[in-house]
């Protein structure tokens, strides 16, 4: 039998040579492609080989720490790290010292060193000002986090939260230090760092040797392959995968085969969360909740006898809401109004589309916001006399995987949202599928618009800042209370939201265009 090598295939445009292997079936949900490919940047035959020979490496030891599963470090370890990520910055800027920018450093050093660096605000803009440095250190923060985001996923390893948190405490400092020392090669000093031999040396994770699996990885019984059969069964949402399935590789490198979980260890697992400062509504409906539900598919499948997480639970204090979840007449107006002004040009044209429209159809409809950001032209459709939103899974998801019709609020159809959606192209209004690097499956693009629109709702541009209401969810909750003002028939109101009848009977029959119509018709316009 001959066996195949991977090799350097040719471009068939550009003639330069390319890396491309396959990913394995068992790492295709995480990694969000079937496919790892990158240009080898060459039409050197004997260079393609040297450099596809090194990316073949990286690429598998990655997918070897990606297989291995959830990890633990130690505080060691999480310093390694952030020497890592010391070092890279240094490399970065060292043939170039002064190319980077003395702000980073002085906003890094404000946000971790406040005593150290202090930044104000002066002069008759203060205020605003003020609301721009403000800005820059959220970015800072927001920069620690992608620095050790890379490396981790670069590396292909996943850590559990202590340990992520363990990274995130040790990466500000060691960033600052690279920054200062970065400076100080501007200024024509080259001579080493003193401070950079604190940073043990980074080594990877290897397999645990002491402790052999009691049961082979494709047993039937192994909890991993418990997982993958509730997942594959029940058919669950690739977000649902990507969160469970670490959590389930981690109870599995202590209890390997599901036919060992007992009551006492579930309990004493969620004891060591709970110490670890996971909040108690993370531990419940996270952690408790996942391995509850693989067990309870491996109960009816034979896989075990009894549920060992069936009496288990956590209390979670009782949430105390000190004001409504529904939108302020003033919130509301603010967004809507917000809408209306010129957008930046560096968005996109669907992007922008997304903030003049998405807000708008979540209040005059109640639905979700991602339902509304995966929207389709295809989606806005004409059924006897009156035009209907087709909420449906083929777009991208719904909450419980039923499809619906949301009737168009007549103050829509006056805005010209139908004339703005017949001048779109075929496929989804509100984002571009030729802008996505790659299909992720745990984080579509609909879901990026959401989150994007409720960054932009919390900014001053915006001002809707109070945290105890939700920027996009908080239109649910002011269509409901619209929604009984008027009276609106309750199995359309709950229909149209995309809520469980409340009896079997209501789920019974149609609900034609024209009653959809009429009672979202009813509903009063927002006045701005």
């Amino acid at each position: 039998m001959v066996l195949f090598m991977s090799r350097p295939s040719r471009h068939p445009k550009t003639g330069i040579f390319q890396f491309r292997k396959r990913v394995p079936d068992a790492l295709r949900l995480l990694i969000g492609k079937i496919e790892e490919k990158a240009s080898l940047g060459t039409r050197d035959p004997a260079e393609a080989k040297i450099l596809h020979a090194q990316m073949l490496a990286q690429v598998e030891e990655r997918w070897r720490l990606l297989l291995m599963g959830v990890q633990s470090l130690n505080e060691k370890q999480a310093t390694a790290i952030a020497g890592e990520i010391y070092r890279s910055l240094v490399a970065q800027h060292e043939d170039n010292p002064s190319r980077m920018p003395i702000s980073t450093l002085l906003f890094d050093q404000a946000r971790y060193q406040p005593k150290k660096v202090q930044v104000t605000a002066l002069g008759v803009d203060s205020e605003k000002t003020q609301a721009a440095i403000q800005k820059m250190l959220e970015r800072s923060g927001e920069r620690m986090r992608k620095f050790a985001d890379d490396f981790l996923t670069d590396k292909g390893l996943r850590l559990d939260e202590p340990s992520m948190k363990m990274v995130l405490a040790r990466v500000p400092q060691a960033a600052i230090q690279a920054r200062e020392h970065i400076r100080k090669m501007a200024r024509g000093d080259y001579s080493p760092d003193p401070n950079a031999s604190r940073f043990p040396p980074f080594e990877m994770p290897q397999q645990p040797k002491s402790k052999p699996e009691r049961i082979d990885s494709d047993s039937k019984y192994h909890l991993v392959q418990v997982f993958e059969g509730y997942a594959k069964e029940k058919q669950i949402a690739p977000t649902t995968y990507s969160q469970w399935k670490p959590i389930i590789e981690k109870v599995a490198t202590e209890v390997p085969d599901c036919r060992e979980l007992t009551k006492e260890w579930v309990i004493d697992w969620k004891d060591k969360l709970l110490a670890s400062g996971l909040q108690q509504r993370t531990v419940r409906d996270r952690y408790i909740a996942a391995l509850k539900a693989v067990c309870t598919w491996g109960v009816t499948n034979s896989r075990l006898r009894e549920n060992p997480c069936a009496m288990v639970t956590v209390s979670v204090p009782r949430k105390i809401n000190t004001r409504s979840k529904s939108f302020t007449t003033a919130e509301a107006a603010a967004i809507l109004a917000s809408t209306l002004r010129p957008m930046s040009d560096r968005m996109t044209k669907e992007m922008r589309a997304a903030h003049r429209w998405v807000p708008w159809l979540c209040a005059y409809t109640g639905a979700r916001v991602g339902e509304m950001s995966q929207l389709r032209k295809e989606d806005v459709q004409f059924h006897e006399g009156h035009w209907l939103l087709w909420i449906t899974p083929e777009a991208g998801s719904t909450k419980d995987g039923n499809p619906r019709f949301v009737a168009i609020h007549p103050h829509l159809l006056e805005q010209g949202f139908v004339e703005f959606v017949q001048r779109q192209k075929a496929g989804p209004l509100f984002y571009d599928k030729k802008l996505a690097r790659m299909e992720n499956p745990t984080h579509p693009q609909h879901k990026k618009v959401g989150e994007k629109l409720c960054k932009w709702i919390r900014s001053k541009e915006v001002g809707v800042t109070d945290k105890r209401v939700q920027p996009n969810h908080g239109w649910r909750h002011t269509f409901k209370t619209k929604a009984r003002g008027i009276k609106m028939d309750v199995g359309m109101r709950e229909y149209m939201a995309g809520h469980v009848p409340n009896t079997e009977g209501e789920a019974y029959g149609e609900f034609p265009p024209e009653a959809l119509a009429s009672e979202i018709a009813k509903l009063p316009r927002f006045a701005l």
